[in-house]
């Protein structure tokens, strides 16, 4: 069962509770104003067929009045029935006697006594439509057809009667209106209460939980907060301490042993061999002490940035002629794998950055690309103010190449220091995976972010933030004065 019938079976058992309950008072009335008449009819207009027509009502009202004291709240709909047939009876009534009175001076009170019968039972009447209209049009029409087929009035009788028909379509009119309007505040007042029984219960249920969660979350609040600042400075300790350490153990004592092997072979063969076997050493030689320059650099930097120890002061920089830069100090590595490399920032964009750590962060990330990008890729540097920011208070830079990709379960290990994340480029090239982690503390540094968009094969874009324009509280909110 729907809602809306739900509503419409409540109403109605409202409607029939609302017509019980005043019915006997609107009977009793009803009956002494009908004993009132009749007597008067007797006595005074000496109408005999008037004082029997008023008998109509009384035939269905005293029973009606007998039933329901003697049955009280049971038979409800057919007690409202009865009512309403009561109060049409009444309109019959009125309208016997207003063709009893038809050719005397007694017309136009009658005329009178169905008008206001008819204003009275529209405010009593309390049923649907189909049986208002019965109510109020059948009577009318067996009125009309008497009038036309039988008593044909003269045309002043009529005129006198012809007041009869717009008032009972006012009347109608009146009682749909108060019927529709009565149901329509029954509705909002069912609905409102359905509610607020629901708000009511939910609400002492939700105080009862949120009493029995509070002491609960006050036990536990008590020893928490102290175990997880532990646990988070021990763990922050450890990844520290396991990177630190697996660099040490790996990458930096791993080229050491290299060149400590070449520099024996160029020293046992130091004018033995030939020129360019020993020209071959040395360029070994030269390349691991620049891979390990390079590594000794990002370690000092991340461990002193570990410490908070790095100077950070903020310059304005035009991107375009810092990358450049850039580009040019580590142009001859890209070269030997023939990896073009473009400037596509515009020149007109400028940022707030600390230049150390501005060239760490775009020698680190152009360097991996160039790493992971095969023979005769590219790499290219983009920049633009972000697209939601109207003030463009923040420039939105990209590193893009055409290298292999990441799978997703690589991306999201990247820039954790607990996870050891190593792979070798498209030629073997090694590295710590210390550099992603530097750039991206040097970029929150700078209240920016960083994120990767890459799929395997398809080449991958690192795209980081920094501000356009000098935030006025940056020191305070970092934590460096």
């Amino acid at each position: 069962m729907n809602q809306e019938k739900r509503i419409k079976q409540k109403f109605d058992r409202y409607i029939y509770d609302s017509t019980l309950k005043h019915m006997l008072l609107i009977i009793s009335l009803g009956v002494l104003f009908l004993l009132y008449y009749m007597y008067s009819d007797l006595k005074i207009r000496n109408s005999i067929q008037a004082f029997y027509a008023r008998f109509i009502p009384i035939i269905i009202g005293v029973p009606l009045f007998i039933f329901h004291l003697i049955s009280k709240d049971r038979f409800k709909h057919f007690k409202v029935v009865l009512y309403h047939l009561f109060l049409t009876s009444g309109v019959v009534m009125m309208y016997i006697i207003s063709l009893i009175h038809l050719n005397t001076n007694a017309l136009a009170p009658s005329v009178t006594g169905i008008i206001l019968l008819i204003f009275i039972i529209s405010l009593e009447i309390k049923t649907k439509t189909l049986n208002t209209i019965f109510i109020y049009f059948l009577p009318l029409l067996l009125f009309s057809l008497s009038l036309i087929f039988y008593f044909k009035p003269t045309s002043e009788e009529f005129t006198v009667m012809a007041d009869i028909y717009p008032i009972i379509f006012a009347g109608f009119a009146i009682n749909r209106i108060q019927y529709n309007l009565r149901y329509k505040l029954f509705k909002s007042n069912y609905l409102l209460d359905i509610e607020k029984q629901k708000s009511e219960e939910l609400y002492k249920e939700t105080l009862l939980i949120n009493a029995d969660l509070q002491r609960k979350t006050d036990e536990i609040l008590a020893h928490k907060e102290e175990i997880v600042e532990k646990n988070e400075k021990l763990q922050e300790s450890n990844a520290t301490k396991d990177k630190f350490f697996a660099i040490i153990s790996h990458d930096l004592l791993g080229p050491f042993n290299i060149l400590m092997g070449f520099s024996d072979l160029l020293k046992d063969s130091f004018g033995k061999e030939e020129l360019e076997e020993q020209k071959k050493y040395v360029n070994y030689i030269h390349q691991h002490i620049t891979k390990t320059h390079k590594l000794l650099e990002n370690l000092l930097r991340w461990a002193r940035s570990q410490k908070n120890s790095l100077e950070f002061k903020l310059e304005k920089e035009n991107l375009y002629l810092f990358a450049e830069e850039i580009i040019e100090l580590i142009k001859q590595a890209a070269n030997k794998k023939s990896i073009e490399i473009s400037n596509h920032i515009n020149q007109d964009i400028s940022v707030y950055a600390d230049k150390n750590m501005l060239a760490t962060i775009l020698r680190n990330l152009i360097s991996n690309a160039i790493k992971f990008t095969p023979t005769s890729g590219m790499v290219s540097l983009h920049a633009n103010f972000l697209n939601h920011d109207p003030e463009k208070k923040w420039v939105e830079i990209s590193v893009k190449d055409t290298g292999v990709g990441l799978k997703p379960e690589i991306k999201e290990k990247l820039f954790n220091t607990s996870k050891n994340i190593t792979t070798k480029g498209t030629e073997n090239e090694e590295g710590s995976g210390l550099g992603l982690i530097l750039c991206k503390e040097f970029i929150e540094k700078h209240g920016g972010n960083i994120r990767i968009e890459s799929e395997p094969e398809k080449g991958s874009s690192f795209i980081f933030t920094l501000p356009a324009t000098y935030p006025a509280n940056f020191y305070r909110n970092n934590n460096l004065i």
